[in-house]
């Protein structure tokens, strides 16, 4: 005898006994038009790769010029506002407005710190005091207004030579402090 609640039992059954018949052509309903590439997932946000030739960034304090950063090229390094630099040339400016040049084959700018490392064949000229430097690894703070090499160094001047496994530098006091086995030649002292 069938009934209603048999009926309902005999529903579940059928669908179960034919799913082999109506699997196919349910799955192919069911599955979304154009395909599916799961390289669309992943894809990456906008990012700013580019290459600048003849660069020249300028940074001022207090509405005063205390760097003039130029390059041959520029282009974005990984991190975010850093920019790898080649054939650097920068001239930095003291308090009283007396330039200081420096030179390097590489560079690495950052834009937020305002932080500049010069990278081999590093070469400052101090105009005023007829002062140069010699390094391959240089660190200028624009921030604090601080050089600092960490490693070996030598400063030449008039009748004199210094070389120090490490130098700081202090823009605004104009203070040296070589670091490490200092070696100094001076010319033209005569004996106490």
């Amino acid at each position: 005898m069938i009934n209603q609640r048999n009926i309902i039992w005999l529903v579940p059954l059928i669908l179960l006994v034919t799913f082999p018949a109506w699997r196919i052509p349910l799955a192919t309903f069911l599955t979304p038009r154009g395909g599916y590439d799961p390289a669309y997932a992943n894809l990456k946000k906008d990012v700013h790769n580019f290459t600048m030739d003849k660069v020249r960034i300028q940074q001022i304090h207090s509405g005063k010029k205390t760097a003039e950063i130029r390059a041959e090229n520029a282009r974005t390094a990984e991190k975010e506002n850093e920019y790898i630099l080649t054939k650097v040339d920068t001239d930095i400016f003291d308090n009283e407005g007396n330039l200081t040049n420096i030179i390097a084959d590489k560079g690495l700018y950052n834009a937020v710190t305002r932080h500049l490392t010069l990278i081999d064949n590093v070469i400052v000229h101090k105009t005023a005091d007829k002062q140069t430097l010699y390094t391959d690894l240089l660190h200028y703070d624009d921030e604090k207004r601080t050089v600092n090499c960490p490693g070996p160094t030598r400063l030449t001047a008039e009748g004199a030579e210094i070389r120090g496994s490490s130098l700081d530098f202090a823009i605004d006091t104009s203070q040296y402090e070589v670091g490490g086995r200092v070696y100094c030649r001076l010319e033209g002292f005569s004996e106490p």
